[in-house]
């Protein structure tokens, strides 16, 4: 059933229209759409940001977020929680590199570009059709 779940997980962030990043501030959720640049099997999310960016300070003061992705056409949305962390490695900051961020960043080794790195503790999605919750656990 774990399986399942996982494989019904990914699907639905492979097929989202839209993914959006929570952090908290003030004890608010702060919504932001972001692309998804890659996940692991194991919980993890990359995105890409700007290090001056709003949402930096937010992650600083709390690390614990959300993802969400939301399939329209397939009745379906799919919630990652964990914590983030900023990853300046230049290898993967290159591996990354698409080349029409060149309208935020000079490139790769821009110092305002920065990855994300959501660790996923849990996840949760939502088939509207078959009005079922899944719920995957990610080992630590």
């Amino acid at each position: 059933m774990e399986n399942d779940a996982e494989q019904r997980l990914w699907e639905i962030v492979e097929q989202s229209e839209v993914a959006l990043l929570v952090t908290t501030v003030e004890g608010y959720p702060r919504m932001r759409p972001m692309t998804l640049l890659a996940y692991e099997e194991d919980g993890i999310l990359w995105f890409a940001t700007s290090k001056s960016s709003r949402k930096i300070e937010e992650i600083a003061a709390n690390p614990k977020v959300a993802a969400v992705f939301i399939h329209l056409e397939g009745g379906a949305y799919a919630q990652v929680f964990g914590d983030v962390e900023l990853v300046e490695d230049d290898d993967l900051k290159k591996e990354f590199w698409e080349e029409e961020w060149e309208e935020y960043w000079e490139g790769p080794e821009d110092p305002d570009y920065v990855l994300l790195k959501v660790r996923g503790a849990r996840a949760e999605h939502y088939l509207v059709e078959e009005d079922e919750l899944w719920v995957v656990e990610f080992a630590d």
